[in-house]
């Protein structure tokens, strides 16, 4: 379902929906609503089967800015959002999580930062988290950090300390970098990263991205995700070598995914008890293939050689590295 309204749109929204009833009226009421009115929003039905659909149906019929497209199979969100703003209109176009909202402000604020800074085309949200409780967590330091490169924001972006990935970019920004779909779940991160890494300046704005945290959340409950999330490595690599960036961000990207296999194997040490059998076997197969793709040479040398991080020559040692590692950790941590 789409309206056929040729005039020129200020901002596209995206929201990819799958199953979220309970909490999609917010979403879209927080769009809607916004005191900037010159936007359009794209409700991408990812195969619905709780009544979600019909919910959607009824906002298109009511406002004209409301269109629908529906995935014939349920891809995941990162399909979802393509496939939205391969139909989007607007200028500037930003995507929310169907179970999250915005503040009423929140498009006009970061449309002004757009406006102030000509040439700007990549502006961050503050993100404001809603705990299962009610309620709510910030941390400053990642929302107003005024005006960086684009480095500084794909390094902060990194382990995500210093920055959020919540944003708003220029119409050729996203359509350059479309949502990778190399992981499932953590794709989207590579697209943030190299969003970052093509703008020459990235700002903050005030303007609120109320981001819930669900105890069913796919990236939040203890599963093979969280593991299997950290293969976008892979798929960023391949994206930074196509675009050439230089060895000071491939060395970031190595060091970073090191880190990341190496947490992952910390993940799995604390919460395999919580693993069936075949988890257990496949999050120690995930993990060994990551370690036999690490580009080790381009790792930086106090990671791999830190205590706990090592790369060892083999699959054994580095597991007995990391199950000493982390035995010793909890013991310490114990006598505390």
């Amino acid at each position: 379902m789409r309206n056929e309204a040729t005039a020129t749109v200020g901002v596209s929204v995206v929201v990819a929906v799958h199953n979220m009833r309970e909490h999609i009226r917010r979403c879209i009421e927080s769009v809607l609503t916004q005191s900037l009115r010159n936007i359009e929003l794209i409700l991408v039905d990812d195969v619905s089967t709780d009544g979600t659909a019909d919910i959607l149906r009824e906002y298109a019929l009511k406002d004209s800015r409301v269109s629908i497209v529906w995935q014939h199979r349920n891809g995941g969100a990162q399909l979802a959002r393509n496939a939205g703003i391969e139909v989007s209109r607007g200028s500037y176009i930003t995507t929310l999580d169907h179970d999250d909202f915005l503040s009423p402000d929140a498009l006009q604020l970061a449309l002004d930062t757009f406006n102030a800074q000509k040439g700007l085309q990549c502006v961050c949200f503050r993100e404001v988290r809603l705990l299962p409780d009610g309620s709510l967590l910030e941390h400053r330091e990642k929302n107003s950090f005024g005006t960086i490169t684009g480095m500084e924001a794909y390094r902060r972006s990194i382990h995500w300390r210093g920055i959020t990935g919540r944003m708003i970019v220029t119409r050729e920004l996203q359509m350059r970098y479309p949502f990778d779909n190399c992981e499932r779940v953590y794709g989207e991160d590579n697209t943030a990263q190299m969003q970052f890494l093509a703008s020459p300046e990235v700002c903050s704005c005030e303007g609120i991205y109320y981001h819930r945290l669900l105890e069913a959340s796919l990236s939040h409950r203890v599963s093979l995700n969280n593991i299997r999330g950290n293969m976008r490595f892979i798929g960023m690599r391949k994206q930074l070598h196509e675009e050439g960036f230089g060895e000071d961000v491939l060395r970031l990207h190595e060091t970073a995914f090191w880190e990341s296999i190496v947490e992952a194997y910390q993940y799995y040490w604390i919460h395999r008890q919580n693993l069936s059998q075949s988890d257990r076997h496949e999050a120690l197969r995930l993990i060994r293939s990551m370690r036999w793709q690490a580009d080790m040479p381009r790792v930086h040398t106090a990671v791999k050689y830190k205590p706990g991080m090592m790369h060892m020559p083999a699959w054994w040692l580095f597991r007995l590295q990391l199950e000493l590692y982390m035995a010793v950790k909890r013991m310490i941590k114990g006598n505390l």
